[in-house]
């Protein structure tokens, strides 16, 4: 079941390959033409989250690094990797 009280962010590779980097951590994804992963993350946290975006890039910085869940889903809702 969907935990409705968690915030989605769709971050997808459109014009090109991608790499997706979410910061401090270092862990980062490839993402092919059309591709997307989800960050999901508690609401409250998202207006600390910067992201950065340049060809063939995205960097995502969190907030409170091990004081926060932050869970990266693929496209089809698959939890892929769990942040902090």
């Amino acid at each position: 079941m969907e935990d409705h009280s968690m915030m989605k962010i769709k971050l997808a590779a459109t014009d090109g390959p991608a790499r997706v980097t979410f910061e401090p951590g270092g862990i980062a994804f490839a993402l092919d033409v059309d591709e997307f992963i989800t960050l999901q993350l508690d609401p409250s946290l998202a207006p600390a989250v910067k992201i950065n975006i340049w060809a063939n890039g995205i960097s995502v910085w969190l907030p409170y690094p091990g004081q926060s869940d932050y869970i990266v889903l693929d496209s089809t809702d698959r939890e892929v990797a769990r942040l902090w």
